[in-house]
């Protein structure tokens, strides 16, 4: 049997896991960052670009900024590293509905035998929860079928709403025409998200904020039991006031929910989801 361990193994993630910062500072861990392009100008997502300096820098833009996937190239590097010092690298990342970047770390993974793929189906800080989790079971020591199995069984496991405070980028973004993102706005309509099946579908539309906090406590309601063993994460798009209400709901409903992480949206999913956004994840065990 194949014994897993912090010290034989690594994990590698891409930058829209989002993680609080510091987190991925460990020896066996790596981010490898999307990029985000104001124009002509070209950023590292958490690496020449955190969060608040991407806030500030969309506010201040007349230039809608577009996003990119990492090259096979950077993969390659990164597990080249990683393969001189584990036995087992483990690539974990967004959904493939969302972005190219799955696919460019499978293509670099081809050369090399001790890296394994996963499409998380998922996306933001629900990423580092479930890396979180694998790093407690490699603490412990973990066969390695077990552990792949954790992984597989994520997607159905875990759960990601969030809530949009404008439609403005979702029309940028060619999700919603112009008429519909000055309506939404006009009436206060707050569209909340999830993620299903790796992709970002509308949960419901509601009115106020009292309203938009019960929908998201309901979607963990609808998803948990009581008795289950809940761990959970918070984040937002320069909107720090929002996590507060939002844990409080959501321990109300679910008093057993253990908040591992709060953190910040990079610069590439806020380029997609906008400031104002929050959002919570978590994984049922």
């Amino acid at each position: 049997m194949t014994l897993l361990t912090l010290a034989n193994t690594a994990i590698v993630a891409d930058s829209t896991c989002d993680p609080p910062v510091g987190y991925f500072e460990r020896e066996n861990l790596r981010l490898v960052p999307l990029k985000v392009h104001f124009g002509d100008a070209t950023f590292r997502d958490g690496v020449d670009l955190s969060s608040d300096e991407f806030f500030a820098k969309l506010a201040g833009s007349d230039v809608m900024p577009t996003t990119s996937q990492p090259t096979v190239a950077e993969f390659d590097a990164c597990y080249s590293e990683l393969c001189e010092r584990y036995e087992h690298v483990f690539s974990l990342h967004l959904s493939k509905l969302m972005s190219g970047t799955f696919e460019a770390a499978s293509q670099a993974a081809k050369r090399h035998e001790r890296v394994e793929v996963y499409d998380t189906q998922k996306v933001s800080v629900v990423i580092t929860l479930l890396i979180d989790r694998l790093l407690g079971l490699l603490a412990r020591g973990i066969a390695a079928d077990d552990f792949r199995a954790y992984i597989e069984s994520f997607d159905e496991r875990s759960g990601l709403v969030f809530q949009v405070a404008t439609l403005e980028y979702l029309r940028r973004g060619g999700r919603i025409g112009r008429a519909q993102s000055m309506v939404g706005d006009i009436l206060g309509i707050r569209p909340l998200l999830h993620c299903d099946d790796g992709e970002v579908t509308a949960h419901a539309k509601v009115r106020g904020e009292r309203k938009a906090l019960a929908e998201m406590t309901g979607y963990l309601e609808e998803r948990t039991d009581l008795d289950d063993a809940i761990f959970g994460c918070l984040f937002h798009a320069a909107a720090p006031g929002s996590i507060g209400p939002l844990r409080e709901r959501l321990l109300v409903a679910r008093p057993q929910i253990e908040f591992v992480l709060t953190s910040t949206v990079g610069a590439v999913v806020g380029t997609h989801a906008g400031p104002g956004t929050f959002a919570y994840g978590f994984i049922v065990e």
